[in-house]
């Protein structure tokens, strides 16, 4: 590993706010060193600056919101995820949850459970072509009000049609 990634890594893990003299005693780099890292992740705006006075900095992504109203179950919702979804839905015409999931690299559930979380906002709808972004505001009502359902009712109205599933023959079942 480089001292940017050693550096990087900390700053990741590090959930005070720090300044230069802090890694440097952390690490056991030299000041210099890491003074060339924290101008690297300002620019990639990896961390941010809160104090110039102190110079001291914290984690970009210090504060996730997540917002739990347990209208499903035991889930707290992340708008980071879905908005990361949208992202997903906004690059590419999807037809099914299998896809947006294999995509997106999580399970199916998580992914049916936002979806349904973002089109009882209306915030995700779906038409003959498949699931669609209606709209991108209004996420921080994501989790208030969930309407079980919505996406069956939906793809109902919208005509498409399920895939057509095999039949289990005496042979399949055992």
């Amino acid at each position: 590993m480089t001292n940017k990634n050693i550096i990087r890594n900390f700053v990741n893990q590090y959930r005070k706010p720090f300044n230069i003299e802090t890694i440097a005693e952390l690490t056991g780099f030299e000041t210099k060193t890491v003074r060339q890292s924290i101008r690297t992740l300002l620019t990639n705006q990896e961390i941010k600056c809160i104090s110039t006075k102190d110079k001291l900095y914290v984690c970009s992504n210090r504060y996730q919101s997540h917002v739990g109203f347990n209208q499903k179950g035991k889930w707290n919702y992340n708008t980071q995820v879905a908005e990361e979804i949208l992202n997903i839905l906004d690059f590419r015409q999807y037809r099914s949850i299998r896809e947006i999931a294999s995509d997106y690299g999580k399970s199916r559930q998580l992914v049916f459970v936002y979806l349904e979380a973002l089109a009882s906002i209306d915030m995700v709808g779906i038409d003959c072509s498949g699931y669609k972004v209606l709209s991108k505001e209004g996420i921080l009502k994501l989790g208030t009000f969930i309407q079980p359902g919505i996406l069956g009712k939906m793809r109902k109205e919208s005509g498409i049609k399920p895939k057509p599933r095999m039949r289990k023959t005496a042979v399949q079942a055992y």
